[in-house]
């Protein structure tokens, strides 16, 4: 059974008045409204939200939160927590749920209200995804992306200028995107002289601290909602160890290859039949060895698809067109459904001025607590 999606809810990403009970019931209404020949709420019988920690909503019960929203009393609804990559997790719940016929309907919300809390202190609560070994030393998300990248760049030929390039890229595409935070074009020059957050990485190499919300509706019976529905047609999860001393290999995104694998094995897919991607570049450096991990590239040799343009918006395999974590925003929760939301307008035809020619096969790549989970999804028309 192939899974669709058939409607959607999105808000802004961003610094948002919004407080937590507003994101997810705006994201419920909006996924209801927004289908395209009705639905009752009788009609859903499980609603999943996904965030990531409760410090930074302050409610705990958001799955309860949600089914009240919703408005069927028959219904249930829970709460998901899997690292940044929480939304694919809900979202391959929902999938199994219906093709194990536990439900036709489920609805899936994602959400995070990150900015109650200065930098610092929203930067603590996501070392809460670290391992407890690399947090007694202090490691904070981006520090134990630095020791990632510095491994990456002593073993492979990349450069300052290449991290700069993806940059610069993912703010160029967020300039076509309404919902994106950050809609400022910069420069390769910005970037380099950015002030040091974790040596190598600068501040123009790091997402966005944001709010937001996204849904998707998913259904059994597809056609009976839309005449256009996107199909999930493979979804793979995966692991690796927590601290990145454990892993054989850190400059490899092994969760991110093995979830990648078991995608393209269900949906019938290889590498080359991408046409447009979605991939975790929570810190810019990361995203070549994201590249790689989806078999678009050989080991070390991601960066080469910056250089030859082939990831840019004009480019044969355009990567990251909504503008990524790192410009569009990263409401942690809220993120990867909102990769989601993207790939299904993409394939629709209806993503306005970000709108990709000959789009008919998508990938979303995330992965979480530095590449301890990777959720790897092939969505086709």
């Amino acid at each position: 059974m192939a899974v669709g999606i058939v409607s959607y809810g999105h808000t802004k990403f961003g610094v948002l008045e919004q407080d937590t009970p507003d994101l997810i019931k705006a994201a419920i209404d909006g996924c209801l409204n927004n289908v395209e020949k009705g639905i009752s709420p009788k009609e859903i019988e499980c609603i999943i939200v996904s965030c990531v920690d409760n410090s930074y909503s302050e409610q705990h019960q958001t799955g309860t939160l949600g089914w009240e929203y919703l408005g069927n009393p028959d219904a249930y609804g829970f709460h998901v927590e899997s690292a940044c990559v929480s939304g694919s997790m809900a979202i391959y719940l929902g999938k199994k749920m219906i093709e194990r016929g536990e439900a036709k309907n489920v609805l899936v919300v994602g959400f995070e209200k990150m900015n109650k809390f200065p930098t610092d202190r929203a930067t603590e609560i996501l070392t809460h995804g670290s391992a407890p070994e690399e947090r007694r030393y202090g490691i904070t998300q981006p520090g134990a992306y630095a020791l990632l990248i510095n491994l990456y760049a002593q073993k492979y030929d990349v450069t300052e200028d290449d991290w700069a390039d993806i940059s610069v890229k993912n703010h160029k595409n967020a300039l076509r995107n309404p919902w994106a935070h950050m809609q400022k074009d910069i420069t390769v020059e910005q970037v380099k002289n950015s002030r040091i957050i974790a040596d190598p990485l600068k501040l123009f190499h790091c997402s966005l601290i944001s709010d937001g919300a996204a849904s998707v509706l998913l259904s059994a019976e597809p056609k009976k909602y839309t005449d256009t529905p996107v199909f999930i047609k493979g979804m793979g999860v995966a692991h690796d160890y927590l601290a990145i001393t454990d892993r054989e290999d850190p400059t490899v995104l092994l969760c991110s290859k093995r979830a990648a694998d078991l995608a393209y094995k269900e949906a019938g897919k290889s590498p080359k039949d991408i046409d447009i991607a979605e991939v975790h570049d929570a810190f810019t450096p990361v995203e070549p060895l994201c590249y790689e991990a989806l078999g678009f590239a050989p080991l070390g040799e991601g960066a080469k698809l910056v250089r030859d343009r082939v990831v840019m918006f004009d480019g044969d395999l355009p990567v990251n067109v909504s503008g990524g974590l790192k410009a569009k925003g990263h409401p942690v929760g809220a993120t990867h459904v909102g990769t989601m939301v993207e790939m299904f307008l993409q394939l629709r035809g209806e993503a306005g001025n970000k709108q990709v020619s000959d789009v008919e096969t998508a990938i979303i790549e995330g992965h979480g607590g530095t590449g301890s989970v990777g959720i790897v999804s092939i969505l086709e028309r």
